[in-house]
């Protein structure tokens, strides 16, 4: 019977349903908004794609359970970080967290936001300039992470609020996280991690969606070298790829780079970093896909007390 099954299935079909699910994997869905929530906001973490070793702090706007993978020096301390992000046509965005693990247990708490400047505004496409107008996306966020063994598991709450010249909206969204550590190849630490971000309901009468993503990384500790690999799926692109890693040259300096495939915004980055003791530095520059915008800068200072 299992023979007969198995010669009843051809070639074609398996490839028709290969196909099917590579289609349904890469459908953009849509229209979104808070697309804010998609950018990289800490330094170390844009210039290495998204694939950071060091989890605490500068994971929060990734995966929640990784808030648990800060260094044993910031064990029963308060993490905080502030980034800020120069991005094109005059439009900047901050970041601040704070996180603090004790024993299996992490909570972390952020603001995120995000300042257009000053736009032209006209009476019609294309029209007389009557004016101008901004807007801004103000998030608030939560984080509760808890580990079990070499198993963590975290989740995030956020209060998202957003205002275009006079209209204003607001709405809520969660994320998912866990993360397993595990030892490979001469016992080196490796650590994978799954995570569902940007979770929530349609908002603005039902019109807009959150940017609903996946994401699937493996990362790896091979000092003085640090790599990772991750797979995203964002609602409103296609499936990305990200490979990213950092090089310690001294105790105080590192420097880090990635490349993103299927970003519709950004093609690579790359950073450096400064530390002495528990106070960080970080600078990354990502320049965008299209010729006429410039680059984003990002500035990142750490500390733990």
């Amino acid at each position: 019977m299992l023979l007969l099954i198995f010669l009843s299935y051809s070639f074609s079909d398996l490839k028709n349903d290969i196909s099917d699910l590579w289609d349904g994997l890469n459908r953009i869905g849509g229209p979104t908004d808070f697309e804010i929530l998609q950018l990289d906001m800490h330094a170390k973490t844009n210039s290495t794609a998204g694939n950071c070793w060091e989890g605490g702090v500068n994971s929060l706007l990734l995966n929640p359970s990784e808030i648990m993978h800060s260094s044993e020096d910031l064990d029963n301390k308060y993490n905080f970080s502030f980034t800020f992000k120069k991005m094109f046509l005059d439009m900047n965005a901050n970041f601040v967290g704070v996180t603090r693990k004790s024993g299996n247990n992490a909570f972390g708490f952020s603001f995120l936001g995000f300042y257009s400047g000053d736009m032209e505004l006209r009476d019609e496409s294309p029209g007389i300039p009557i004016g101008d107008y901004s807007g801004d996306y103000l998030i608030f966020g939560a984080t509760y992470a808890r580990s079990f063994g070499n198993l963590s598991f975290g989740g995030t709450l956020r209060s998202l609020k957003a205002r275009i010249f006079e209209v204003s909206y607001s709405t809520y969204s969660f994320d998912l996280g866990m993360s397993r550590s595990f030892k490979a190849f001469n016992d080196k630490d490796f650590r994978f991690d799954l995570s569902f971000m940007h979770l929530g309901p349609k908002f603005f009468d039902d019109a807009f969606r959150l940017p609903l993503t996946w994401h699937v990384g493996l990362k790896g500790s091979l000092e003085p070298l640090f790599l990772g690999f991750s797979i995203n799926k964002p609602l409103n692109t296609k499936l990305q790829y990200t490979i990213g890693g950092e090089l310690k040259i001294k105790e105080y300096f590192f420097i880090q780079a990635g490349t993103k495939v299927n970003n519709p915004l950004e093609k690579y980055s790359f950073g450096w970093g400064l530390r002495k003791d528990n106070l960080n530095f970080n600078y990354s520059y990502a320049p965008t896909n299209i010729d006429i915008i410039e680059g984003s800068h990002l500035f990142t200072i750490s500390m733990g007390i």
